[in-house]
């Protein structure tokens, strides 16, 4: 049998014997640092980016407080700075800072010698579980388009109204414009107290 000589074969031609104390385990350890590495960073990432979103929607928020608080609590804001109430009558809101009832309103024109007369009786009802001041009304007589023709206001004399309780009203008007076609009554404004105007 012929003898060969290992040293005079390729190397490439020896099967290379697997060692398990040698490469493998290092190489685990650091697929497995590098898994945890990459996840540190991407919830570092996470974090950071839910930070920024919570910053700008924070800033978002904080700019458009005042207007939702504006919308939905119209009668706060109006309270606290009274002169607002036209901005909102402007966007079509009614406000009732007082938090009383007008109803029951009826009209009749009379003659009384010769001349036209006008009469507007009314309530004015308290549904809150507080005391509340009546302030003074507000009467107009708008024309079918709308424009005012005539504006007269009324301080009721009433006292105070306690919770659930309703007072009433009376007043009238000499020689109404003959275009007046609408009634509209609502709660003074401090700078229309005593007023009365026409067109």
């Amino acid at each position: 049998m012929p003898v060969i000589d290992l040293e005079e074969l390729p190397s490439r031609a020896l099967a290379k014997i697997y060692d398990p104390s040698e490469e493998p385990d290092l190489d685990v350890r650091h697929l497995v640092e590098a898994a945890k590495n990459a996840q540190e960073n991407f919830a570092l990432k996470r974090k950071a980016r839910l930070k920024r979103i919570g910053g700008w929607a924070s800033l978002g928020l904080f700019a458009t407080f005042p207007f939702l608080l504006a919308a939905f609590v119209p009668e706060t804001i109006v309270s606290a700075a009274p002169y607002t109430i036209n901005a909102y009558e402007k966007l079509g809101y009614d406000i009732n800072v007082y938090g009383l009832n007008i109803s029951h309103i009826e009209q009749q024109n009379r003659e009384v010698d010769g001349k036209q007369i006008l009469m507007i009786k009314g309530e004015i009802s308290n549904p809150t579980n507080d005391i509340r001041k009546i302030p003074w009304l507000r009467f107009a007589l708008n024309s079918d388009q709308g424009q005012e023709l005539y504006q007269w206001t009324l301080d009721t004399a009433s006292r105070p109204l306690r919770p659930g309780e309703t007072t009433s009203f009376t007043t009238r008007v000499a020689a109404p414009p003959e275009l007046a076609k609408n009634l509209q009554i609502r709660f003074a404004h401090q700078d229309e107290i005593g007023s009365k105007s026409s067109l």
